[in-house]
């Protein structure tokens, strides 16, 4: 691949170089870019320093191998693209993901940031100050010098004495004792339009020292309408973005809207349907051990098949048959070898489902994506907050795969 050169020369250079700019984008907005950060700039001992700088080394190489994935035009028929999922009725239908002005920015800032280094680390923190991010703990944060001077609390520690469902813990320890088997070994991979691995096996200090959260484990309304094997078997790392690690408020004077980072989702689940009022793409890195084991719904706020039951000036409640004769149809197949970029417009509803069954040991598994939303900048578009959509017959209580499913979609400001 033709960046693969240039990309690691720029990496052991300490990225002194510049990276190479896909033709859409202007290196007048590259070249000495100006960052304003979100909260007061960290500052670290010169002993701290050493872990941060760790930390930020391999957070400069998943972000440039992750946008030159997203431009990269050599497995389809886009120009200065990778090409993306985005509705899986009808057979699925799939774009050019750089055909969305969204993704441009995305990768803009992406950039911005590895070709401006020096300015750009003056947002980046390690996070050591934040309690509701979590280690998972096990072989992979303590082969990593990062993650034992962070001594961040454990996921252990977080389902003994923040979760109170006891399904949930079992589930939740569960996952944290087999975490990471999960994310490293042979079965990891990443897709092919990515020059470099970017998975725990060669970043291994990213993916153990980043910060975690198990988002659904906690007591809230919301998870009436979840599963607890989800709430105790997912957990998500955010990276560049209002909550990770790397924390940018505005670029030359523009808000900057990316959030990237990771997911991982345990096996024999179904993360429900949802939606939220801002985009988001995947990267499935995942060999399947079946053909059918990692399956995608998706469906656009704006398709036949939803109709609308309510609204008011802020929502509009809709309805699905999810169980319809040919229901099963909707659901994609994908893997890191086969259709692994998604992309869900705002307010798409969508779910993942991986089927166990066919892994020998299904406890060690789960599906691990790379992860990004891409205007959450729009506050007015409540853009930390997904809605997990319901049973119409039984509002408040988890939508299922063969019936009528209700969510509420955002009505969006601009």
């Amino acid at each position: 691949m033709k960046y693969n050169t240039l990309f690691m020369m720029m990496m052991l250079s300490g990225s002194a170089m510049s990276a190479e700019l896909p033709s859409f984008l202007d290196a007048n907005d590259i070249n000495n870019a100006e960052f304003t950060c979100l909260g007061d700039a960290p500052q670290y001992s010169e002993k701290d320093q050493k872990y941060v700088d760790i930390l930020w080394d391999e957070t400069l190489q998943y972000l440039q191998s992750y946008a030159v994935a997203l431009t990269n035009s050599e497995n389809g028929p886009c120009l200065n693209s990778d090409e993306a999922m985005y509705d899986s009725t009808e057979g699925g239908k799939n774009m050019c993901i750089m055909d969305r002005r969204d993704m441009k920015l995305l990768v803009k800032n992406i950039y911005q940031v590895i070709n401006n280094p020096t300015e750009a680390k003056k947002c980046f923190g390690a996070r050591e100050d934040v309690n509701w991010i979590y280690s998972p703990g096990g072989e992979l944060a303590q082969k990593s010098p990062v993650a034992k001077w962070l001594n961040r609390t454990t996921f252990n520690t977080f389902f003994d004495t923040k979760v109170t469902n006891k399904d949930v813990r079992k589930l939740g320890k569960e996952f944290t004792k087999n975490f990471t088997k999960m994310v490293t070994g042979d079965e990891i991979k990443m897709p092919s339009a990515f020059p470099t691995d970017i998975s725990a096996n060669t970043l291994p200090n990213l993916w153990a020292a980043a910060g975690w959260f198990p988002m659904y484990a906690e007591e809230s309304k919301r998870n009436d309408k979840n599963y607890n094997n989800i709430r105790g078997g997912y957990a998500y790392a955010e990276i560049f973005g209002h909550w990770g690690l790397l924390r940018i408020d505005e670029i030359n004077n523009q808000k900057v809207g990316a959030e990237i980072g990771m997911t991982v989702q345990s096996v024999d689940t179904l993360y429900p349907y949802h939606n939220h009022a801002i985009s988001e793409i995947y990267y499935n890195m995942r060999v399947p051990a079946c053909t059918n084991e990692f399956k995608s719904f998706a469906v656009r706020e704006d398709s036949p098949l939803l109709t609308t039951v309510k609204q008011d000036d802020k929502m509009r409640q809709v309805q699905f048959d999810a169980g319809q004769h040919n229901g099963h149809t909707m659901w994609l197949s994908g893997s890191a070898d086969i259709d692994p970029l998604m992309y869900f417009h705002q307010n798409t509803i969508h779910a993942f489902e991986v089927d166990g069954s066919c892994e020998a040991k299904p406890e060690e598994r789960a599906i691990v994506s790379v992860w990004a939303r891409s205007n959450a900048d729009d506050k007015r578009n409540d853009y930390g907050t997904t809605l997990l959509c319901e049973s119409a017959k039984n509002p408040g209580t988890p939508a299922h795969k063969d019936e009528v499913i209700q969510c509420d979609l955002t009505k969006k400001k601009w």
